[in-house]
């Protein structure tokens, strides 16, 4: 899974970048500039107390690779969109760091803290770089469709259409109703719009101790999109101390759990994402899949063998497997299931893949 961070300039979204990945990064050169890749671990205790039980050789969290590239431009020059964002159009998600805090802009002015109309200005930038893209590829359906050219697809000419449509209403395209066919029509394409997005605050501690209100309201205005607020630099700070020492700072500052846990949540929820467990005493590993996949789809995130050769899918719910205490009282009480290849994966499923090839 991998996820682009994007903010205008000076809103602290490399100094969240930072606190997520450890500092543990690369750094990336490329025709459209300079950006940087990390690693970013899902935290789950489910994981943990599946480890104490099992006592593996190897526990194995989930993670997200994290894309941070060039902060944008505060002013409206979107003829630049396509160059400061071409870096995270292969991503499965995007996450919008929106300023929250004192400073200046990137012309040197007073910043003014509005988060509503600093998302509106990133979205305004999605928004036109798909619009580019549309125009370049119904450019070229239409010259198709004039000299009766046999590559003409009529119905990727009335879908785009329709998308261009939508763009030009100032509407992401994520917000579109396609049927599963239209859905792989349009993936080739990248759009940006499309993609699920995640709005994160990065408050100084006045505005994150208002965070509850500020984000009630973003979520009323913004319904499709999901949101999380973190004080990212003084959690950076905090990141330095000593277990104990990090503790107390964070309790007197208000802050109930860490930076990546509120982003992970929101994450999830923006993106639709689950999290199933394989355990055993070599491994206990978690995986991540979207939310409503069948278990071979679940198994093909392990292994594509697995998918391909999937017989049956050998399962017990996290919560279930903890009242019992082990896979045997599990298979003694009768609680584990065998489910076949339209079950559909819950979030803490424990699966066991039985496959042939």
């Amino acid at each position: 899974m991998q996820i682009g961070f994007i903010g205008l300039k000076y809103s602290g979204k490399s100094t969240l970048f930072q606190l997520l990945t450890h500092n543990h990064y690369e750094t990336l050169r490329t025709h459209a500039g300079e950006y940087f890749r990390g690693n970013v671990p899902v935290p789950d205790m489910r994981i943990d107390a599946l480890s104490g039980i099992f006592n593996p050789k190897k526990t194995t969290y989930t993670f997200f690779e994290c894309l941070d590239v060039m902060g944008l431009p505060s002013g409206k020059r979107q003829d630049q969109s396509g160059k400061y964002l071409e870096a995270v159009k292969q991503t499965d998600g995007l996450i919008a760091i929106l300023q929250m805090f004192n400073g200046f802009d990137d012309t040197g002015n007073a910043f003014r803290i509005d988060p509503g109309a600093n998302l509106s200005h990133l979205q305004d930038e999605l928004i036109f770089s798909d619009l580019l893209v549309l125009e370049a590829r119904l450019e070229k359906v239409e010259n198709m469709k004039k000299r009766g050219a046999p590559q003409y697809d009529k119905s990727e000419h009335e879908l785009l259409l329709r998308c261009r449509e939508q763009l030009e209403s100032e509407h992401p395209l994520r917000t579109m109703d396609l049927s599963p066919e239209e859905e792989k029509g349009i993936r080739g394409y990248q759009f940006l719009s499309r993609k699920p997005l995640v709005a994160v605050l990065n408050c100084d501690e006045e505005h994150y101790a208002q965070k509850d209100s500020i984000l009630a309201e973003l979520e009323t205005r913004f319904s499709d999109i999901a949101f999380g607020a973190v004080n990212a630099l003084a959690e950076k700070e905090i990141q330095e101390l000593d277990e104990e020492e990090r503790r107390e700072f964070m309790q007197d500052m208000g802050i109930l759990e860490p930076a990546v846990h509120q982003i992970i949540k929101a994450t999830y929820r923006g993106l639709g994402l689950i999290s199933f467990f394989t355990v055993g005493e070599d491994e206990v590993r978690a995986w991540t899949c979207p939310a409503g996949s069948t278990a071979p789809e679940a198994a093909g995130k392990i292994h594509s063998d697995l998918q391909a050769g999937f017989i049956r899918a050998e399962t017990i719910h996290y919560d279930s497997f903890m009242e019992a205490g082990s896979l045997s009282e599990a298979k003694h009480r009768g609680m584990m299931r065998l489910e076949g290849k339209e079950y559909t994966v819950r979030d803490g499923d424990i699966l066991n893949i039985r496959f042939n090839l």
